[in-house]
């Protein structure tokens, strides 16, 4: 399953399980709420880290590329 997001409106911790809503930008830029991930508390902080470290590998191969196209 594949679910589009801009964002997430509200983050909770309820019966051991971290929840964020998703959302996306609905007309005039307002949030609408799409699903809601969850991820269980003890397992929050590896996922949390583990997707920053995702994203600054992420930016860090972009600038790479954008490096490699500047220099063409």
């Amino acid at each position: 399953m594949h679910i589009f997001t801009d964002g997430f409106t509200t983050v909770s911790l309820s019966n051991g399980n971290l929840r964020i809503k998703l959302a996306q930008n609905g007309p005039e830029n307002e949030p609408h709420e799409v699903a809601t991930l969850i991820v269980p508390a003890v397992q929050a902080p590896n996922f949390i880290n583990g997707l920053a470290k995702a994203m600054t590998q992420l930016e860090e191969q972009i600038k790479t590329k954008q490096a490699e196209v500047a220099q063409d």
